[in-house]
């Protein structure tokens, strides 16, 4: 065995979805990794085929979404059909996001776009690389890689993060059990051409008593298609095109034609989770952490913002700018997410697959029913596009308003909250929410939206006037001047005037213009306030009236002043 070697901060192993998007998160952050994939070549089969509107938000921030779009198809909507009547229909296109649809994009798409991201950038995929053993101590990783011809190699890294998959070897070696069952049902799919009057920018599910038949648009006409089956009609290691041909002619919506398969599988659905995402200097990520039903095409996003998440957090802590409870907030944050996760895709696979016919009547009707309700619609595009994720439970999030400080009635010369714009404040974004976007303008009149505006590595503090005043102005002034001094490259200041006239001051950071009040009614601000906004764009503190002392507190706990340059 080699010498052990240090040369970079952190091991990540497993270079899926997950493990890339971690390390593509690292390198803008500015941290090095060794990744590594005990595969000699990437796969070739398209398995996981979605990203959702949140996803796809992460992605614009890295500046690489329009690379996914160009190779994706957009699915606008959902339809659930019942003896040839639509029974459920979801609209994606009214989601509150610059990306109403789901991009239906093969998952070996997604690896290779994130490859030569990362690869662009200067890092290295060493693939036929395994890790067999590792350590752990208070100074870092003590690890045994072994490559294709057998050689091991030892090396020391500050941190390890396993992103290796459902068999995980960093699992196993910590010893965390994997909890969990695997469904009775099986199911096939393929990946293939259809002739049909399908719609090619829309999912399309048939109820059948037999069971579920659903059409997933790859564009032009392919599609993967999944069907439930029970384990006596499992017949060898894949279904057949005759026997897919058989289930669509039976379930799905007639008169259509299967052809020029690219892939057949039998597969079946596991449910487990780990009880914790670290250990330590160890951290898990995507399916080494938690695998589930892929009903809602949710696993390999949930593994990518697992990665998003705690990207950031390493960054900052190894540059020596955060505390070490950041990185114990990565598994108080995602880990509720995966659980909740694995709750909905189990009750929404066994709707999904009932056998009892009166159960299937019901199912049906009160899925009819609920899903006219523009509110259940409302949600069921939140949650269906992961825009609902939130950390509003987390110890690294808060907020300071002033109960104390408000005034009974409006006041044009004051910037203190009334009563009436406290309460509106309550229902405006809250921390540990994703921040909502909205177009402004800027200082060359130009619109701009505060996804642009707050694009980078930093965390970003909006400070929002309400309304135009003097004494409003040396406020918050007086606030990012004192921010930007703490923690100058840290914290990036922007103040959001609700004018169509820049004012005149001396602000240390950059101002824009709502004129139309777009970005003062999407976070309720009727008075002055603000809001920190993550790094990974969710809302870390909110703050009614605008204080200093609140948000110096809240930074003061989780960051360590130093002066570095934002990317």
């Amino acid at each position: 065995m080699s010498p052990k070697s240090q040369e970079k901060p952190v091991l990540v192993v497993g270079a899926g979805p997950t493990g890339l998007m971690v390390a593509c998160e690292l390198q803008r952050h500015g941290v090095a990794c060794r990744l590594i994939d005990k595969a000699p070549v990437p796969g070739d089969k398209s398995r996981a085929l979605v990203l959702h509107a949140r996803t796809l938000e992460i992605l614009e921030g890295m500046g690489i979404v329009q690379r996914f779009l160009e190779r994706g198809c957009p699915a606008y909507g959902a339809s659930l059909y019942h003896q040839g009547e639509r029974i459920v229909h979801l609209d994606m296109s009214e989601l509150d996001s610059p990306f109403p649809f789901s991009l239906m994009i093969p998952q070996t798409e997604t690896e290779r776009l994130l490859t030569e991201h990362f690869i662009s950038k200067g890092g290295v995929i060493e693939r036929g690389v395994e890790l067999t053993k590792f350590s752990q101590g208070k100074s870092g990783i003590t690890a045994t890689l072994r490559n294709a011809q057998g050689k091991e190699e030892g090396l020391v890294a500050q941190w390890l993060i396993g992103t290796d998959g459902s068999h995980s070897t960093v699992r196993k070696v910590l010893e965390l059990p994997f909890e969990g069952s695997a469904y009775e049902e099986r199911f096939g799919l393929i990946d293939c051409l259809v002739n049909s009057d399908l719609p090619d920018d829309e999912i399309s599910t048939f109820f059948h008593e037999d069971g579920v038949f659903v059409f997933f648009p790859l564009g032009k006409k392919r599609f993967r298609i999944v069907v439930n089956v029970p384990p006596s009609q499992v017949i060898g290691d894949a279904p057949s095109l005759a026997d897919m041909q058989v289930f669509a002619d039976r379930r799905g919506p007639g008169n259509i034609k299967l052809h020029d398969p690219v892939w057949l599988a039998w597969f079946t659905i596991h449910q487990r989770s780990v009880s914790k995402y670290r250990v330590g200097r160890i951290f898990l990520a995507g399916d080494s952490a938690h695998i589930h039903s892929p009903i809602g095409g949710q696993g390999m996003n949930t593994g990518m913002q697992d990665a998003f998440n705690l990207a950031w957090k390493l960054a900052l802590v190894i540059r020596g700018n955060g505390d070490d409870k950041l990185l114990d907030s990565y598994n108080e944050e995602r880990h509720p997410v995966g659980q909740q996760l694995l709750k909905g895709t189990d009750i929404a696979t066994t709707v999904a697959t009932l056998k009892n016919p009166l159960a299937q009547q019901i199912r049906n009707h009160v899925m009819s029913f609920l899903t006219q309700q523009e509110v259940i619609q409302h949600r069921m595009r939140k949650v269906g596009s992961m825009l609902a994720v939130n950390y509003r439970n987390s110890p690294i999030v808060g907020e300071n308003r002033g109960l104390a400080e408000i005034q009974i009635k409006p006041s044009e010369d004051s910037e203190k909250p009334s009563l009436p714009g406290y309460i509106e404040f309550a229902r405006g974004p809250m921390p540990g929410d994703r921040a909502p976007d909205a177009v402004m303008v800027d200082q060359d009149m130009n619109p701009i939206r505060i996804y642009e505006a707050t694009r980078g590595i930093s965390h970003n503090l909006l400070l929002l006037d309400g309304k135009p005043t003097d004494a409003g102005y040396r406020n918050l002034e007086k606030i990012a001047w004192s921010i930007g001094e703490q923690f100058g490259g840290l914290v990036t200041c922007h103040l959001i005037v609700a004018s169509n006239k820049m004012p005149t001051l001396r602000f240390p950071g950059k101002v824009f213009l709502d004129p139309d009040l777009a970005v003062h009614q999407t976070y309720f601000a009727d008075s002055e306030c603000l809001y920190l906004i993550r790094p990974d764009g969710y809302i870390g503190f909110r703050g009614q009236p605008a204080k200093l002392g609140p948000i110096e507190d809240h930074l003061n706990k989780l960051l360590k002043a130093a002066k570095i340059q934002s990317k």
